[in-house]
């Protein structure tokens, strides 16, 4: 039986879904997403903050040793660069500047995310020696667009809301005006061509290093860069912490054997039905 003409009597009649269908999982891809992230904060930077003082920078792809890092933007001002990245997430969040990955939960589902502090930590150390800056002079931001919920203590720069209010926070000149004259120079000239070519080599080079941090372990030190005005407490936090898997109270505990027999780690409250830990040696360097 030849069901072309049924085909084509509904193909006629219903035409108009097909573009509605294309916009609706356009909408739901996280380029499309992080795209209208951006674009919030572009708005909200142009309408409250005054452009003859802050200069903003958008998608500025810089080269590293690695192949490129790419950051969402970098606002230039008197008081500093400010160096954000955003973060188009929802559901709870679950994170501790010193850990390499965070936790979204949304409903029963779990899901690992890069540490954004890192992530940006990496962004301030290639313009701190593009430019020549000094960590005062630079400011991290971590902001986070999307109906979340942060479900442990956040640093003041890892926020939701309020970044006007914390730009504008920022009062000390760090930079003269021939200095933020230079920075923006600068930048212009060592960024990458900010086109689809450039971020289709920075994908490809994110997806071959996918399972190397971009900040080791013994190069980052959240206390000592500038974006982290962060406190973190190690000897007092993890049993005031919640376990980056599963959001429970962290515990400090002796092992009782093996080959690290005696000595303390911080577990997850919630054994045995979460088996996290946390090194403490690890967390004290």
């Amino acid at each position: 039986m030849d069901f072309t003409p049924v085909i084509t009597v509904l193909l006629g009649q219903l035409w108009y879904l097909l573009p509605l269908l294309l916009i609706t999982t356009l909408i739901k891809t996280p380029w499309f997403k992080g795209m209208i992230g951006e674009a919030f904060i572009n708005l909200g930077i142009r309408l409250f903050l005054d452009q003859r003082e802050y200069h903003l920078l958008k998608s500025v792809t810089l080269p590293t040793p690695e192949g490129s890092t790419q950051i969402d933007h970098v606002l230039v001002s008197r008081f500093g660069l400010f160096v954000i990245e955003t973060k188009n997430i929802k559901g709870w969040i679950f994170g501790n500047p010193a850990h390499k990955s965070w936790t979204q939960q949304l409903f029963r589902r779990r899901h690992s995310f890069q540490n954004p502090l890192r992530q940006n930590y990496l962004h301030l150390m290639t313009l701190k020696s593009l430019l020549g800056l000094a960590d005062h002079q630079l400011h991290s931001i971590i902001y986070f667009i999307g109906d979340c919920t942060f479900k442990t203590p956040m640093p003041d720069n890892v926020m939701n809301r309020g970044l006007i209010r914390y730009i504008k926070g920022k009062t000390t000149p760090v930079l003269t005006p021939a200095e933020v004259t230079r920075v923006i120079d600068t930048i212009q000239r060592g960024r990458l061509a900010a086109n689809w070519q450039t971020h289709k080599q920075h994908v490809a080079q994110l997806k071959a290093r996918h399972n190397q941090p971009a900040v080791s372990s013994s190069q980052y030190n959240p206390a000592s860069v500038a974006k982290a005005e962060i406190p973190i407490p190690y000897e007092t936090s993890h049993a005031q912490q919640c376990c980056p898997k599963c959001g429970n109270a962290m515990v400090l505990r002796t092992a009782r054997r093996g080959s690290n027999k005696g000595e303390q780690f911080w577990g997850c409250s919630a054994y045995p039905k979460c088996r996290q830990i946390i090194a403490r040696q690890a967390e004290e360097r």
